[in-house]
């Protein structure tokens, strides 16, 4: 069973591509200690570890001791444009789904992904830089709830409320489509990706992570 369960969360994958040849970006604007420390303000201190067992609050007490320490560490990576292959190792906790009648198939689990602590702080670097870059190009949907600050599911139950109420004080017929897109964002194509970014004109070096984290 253990090996079904890793081909099942974990299908082989093709020959490891080794990444082109890095080069500083100058567009790239410099990396600072007050936005480290506001990732890192975001950060939940009950998260579980990835592999190195290193949780938030020992990142947080040693960029108080030393902010230049973090600042040294990703300021580069940043830079460059690039996520390093050590940063993207993992601990996987297959949880099984409550009330299956079988627990035979795969299907009847679900699996946790740890990473580790430093990866996901450079993440929610780029990530607020890649949100505030979609919202100056216009990038963003008008109804988009998920994954913005300051809204939720909730917000999202209200746009669509709103919006079928408006439609049936005229006497209109209305209907909602819910799709649940299973493994969409483990089969984004990364060149498409790459692509769409660009021709929304997001800065290189942030195409350049965003190509080299999906790798």
């Amino acid at each position: 069973m253990n090996n079904v369960l890793l081909d099942h969360f974990f299908p082989p994958k093709g020959p490891f591509s080794p990444p082109p040849r890095l080069r500083p970006h100058k567009s790239a604007p410099p990396l600072t200690t007050a936005k480290i420390a506001a990732a890192l303000s975001k950060c939940s201190p009950t998260s579980a570890p990835g592999p190195d067992g290193i949780p938030y609050s020992t990142w947080k007490q040693v960029n108080k001791i030393n902010p230049s320490v973090l600042l040294q560490i990703l300021a580069p990576l940043v830079l460059l444009g690039y996520h390093h292959a050590s940063l993207k190792g993992s601990n996987g906790v297959v949880l099984d789904k409550p009330g299956k009648p079988s627990y035979e198939s795969p299907a009847s689990f679900r699996i946790i992904v740890l990473i580790r602590m430093f990866s996901k702080i450079l993440e929610r670097i780029i990530a607020a830089r890649l949100l505030a870059a979609a919202r100056i190009r216009r990038l963003l949907h008008p109804n988009q709830c998920g994954s913005l600050p300051g809204l939720s599911t909730y917000d999202a139950y209200l746009t669509l409320t709103n919006n079928a109420k408006t439609l049936q004080r005229p006497q209109l017929k209305v209907s909602s489509l819910f799709l649940n897109i299973k493994a969409g964002f483990d089969n984004v194509d990364n060149s498409t990706l790459a692509r769409i970014l660009r021709e929304g004109g997001i800065a290189p070096y942030l195409v350049s992570w965003v190509s080299s984290f999906a790798r």
